[in-house]
């Protein structure tokens, strides 16, 4: 990070650790995201929509949704996984899973993996499925109830239906939806006109009336 900027790793030590770094995330929200930009993500999303007309720009997000309904069924279908581990069981609800170098502890009753991955996301990580696959058993039964598939295909389970276009929508009788009315700002109104920022100022002064 100090390669980046000097002054990154001086402002990141003003925080709390716990606000920004992983190690020291609490495990009750089962989820190690840090930012908050999904009203950026959507902005971004739709930017090219933005800036049109009303009923045009919602025809196009319409669309947009449709047609990420159908992209997210399908990423569903890609869930797989290829780790390869060794593993050791105690008989009883813990397991040593080896990862190259590294050797990680799992208590299938306490719910933990010393990796911390499993208490942050409420997913079973890499070691704690080879652990049940070990007993013969499926992880599903560990993955917290919001991520698993089922939950995962409920919010998409509302269809965005096909349209026909504007000319061909059914007359109504409803009030027209008008812009605005101007609204006066607060402060009196500029009566000179803003010059240039590279318009050069006059060098005279105010001209007499006589």
């Amino acid at each position: 990070m100090d390669k980046l900027g000097k002054d990154i790793c001086r402002d990141l030590l003003y925080y709390p650790k716990k606000s920004w770094v992983r190690a020291y995330f609490e495990v009750h929200s089962k989820c190690d995201v840090v930012e908050n930009n999904i009203c950026e993500t959507f902005n971004s999303w739709i930017l090219a929509s933005r800036h049109k007309s009303i009923i045009t720009m919602l025809e196009e997000i319409r669309r947009k949704i449709m047609t990420r309904q159908v992209d997210m069924l399908k990423f569903a279908d890609t869930w797989i996984s290829d780790r390869k581990c060794t593993i050791f069981w105690n008989a009883d609800v813990g397991f040593e899973i080896g990862e190259g170098l590294h050797k990680h502890v799992v208590n299938l009753t306490d719910k933990v993996c010393t990796c911390r991955a499993w208490q942050l996301r409420g997913i079973p990580c890499q070691h704690v499925v080879l652990a049940y696959y070990h007993i013969n058993e499926e992880p599903e039964q560990a993955v917290e109830h919001c991520y698993k598939r089922d939950t995962f295909l409920k919010a998409y389970k509302y269809f965005i239906q096909p349209m026909t276009n504007m000319r061909m929508w059914p007359e109504t009788n409803n009030p027209k939806i008008e812009p605005p009315k101007p609204k006066p700002m607060p402060g009196r109104p500029q009566r000179n006109r803003r010059k240039g920022k590279d318009e050069p100022k006059k060098k005279y002064g105010k001209l007499s009336k006589c």
